[in-house]
């Protein structure tokens, strides 16, 4: 069984990005280096489901009735022994997706578990998907709240069927890039050398497949989004 990659090992295609438009209003937000979205420090280990489960504001806050079946699926023991066995995503086997709610409180404890604002994840995913867990993207590699791509990012169906694994790989593979995880980054072209401890281009890289390299517009995209809390303020979200 050919094993999906976390990593490609030389030329990963950039995304088409976001338009321009969001740049010139968001590259002067504050905190570039987020010190305030993430906590921990770069080498920090995830806190248990549990524990992040325990941290979860529950409310009846949901935008997406659409992710009802989604948001109540979690992977069977089978399925997630076959994704740590074909994904080499340096933080795999921590990651579970073991819990259901509401879109909302699933992104709160993909957040809570890998130390991150709730807040982040929800302007990622408002950027990514508008919250939708039906989402597709690139045509039709990319899956769900994150759009976890193949063939880069294993494993199908459960990035699209399954809302908590998706949001739990995507903070899983955020906590790999930002704690020095990816070398390969420093292997491809890149916009600065690749170091632990930088959030924003771990972000971008998500988005770019280069570190700092064609990741401004889509950076700009998610703290906008993140300053204008968009799932909240916007009357067609």
């Amino acid at each position: 069984m050919l094993k999906c990659s976390s990593v490609p090992a030389d030329a990963r295609p950039v995304r088409r990005l976001l338009p321009a438009l969001a740049a010139a209003v968001v590259l002067a937000l504050p905190s570039p280096a987020g010190a305030a979205l993430i906590s921990g420090g770069p080498h920090a280990e995830p806190r248990t489901d549990r524990a992040a489960a325990r941290m979860v504001q529950r409310s009846s806050f949901e935008p997406r009735a659409d992710n009802h079946a989604a948001n109540h699926t979690m992977p069977t023991a089978a399925q997630l022994r076959d994704f740590r066995s074909r994904s080499d995503m340096p933080n795999k086997r921590w990651v579970t997706g073991h819990f259901t709610g509401t879109t909302d409180e699933i992104l709160q404890w993909g957040a809570y578990k890998w130390r991150v604002s709730p807040d982040l994840l929800r302007a990622v995913a408002t950027v990514e998907s508008w919250w939708h867990m039906s989402t597709v993207g690139d045509s039709g590699d990319s899956f769900g709240l994150m759009q976890i791509r193949r063939p880069y990012h294993c494993c199908e169906p459960l990035t699209s069927q399954d809302t908590a694994f998706n949001v739990d790989y995507y903070g899983a593979i955020l906590r790999a890039y930002y704690g020095g995880k990816q070398p390969w980054l420093n292997q491809v072209e890149r916009g600065r050398p690749y170091r632990a401890g930088d959030l924003w281009g771990s972000v971008g890289v998500w988005a770019s497949g280069r570190w700092h390299l064609g990741d401004e517009e889509y950076v700009a995209k998610v703290r906008q989004r993140l300053a204008e809390r968009t799932w909240r303020t916007d009357r067609w979200f």
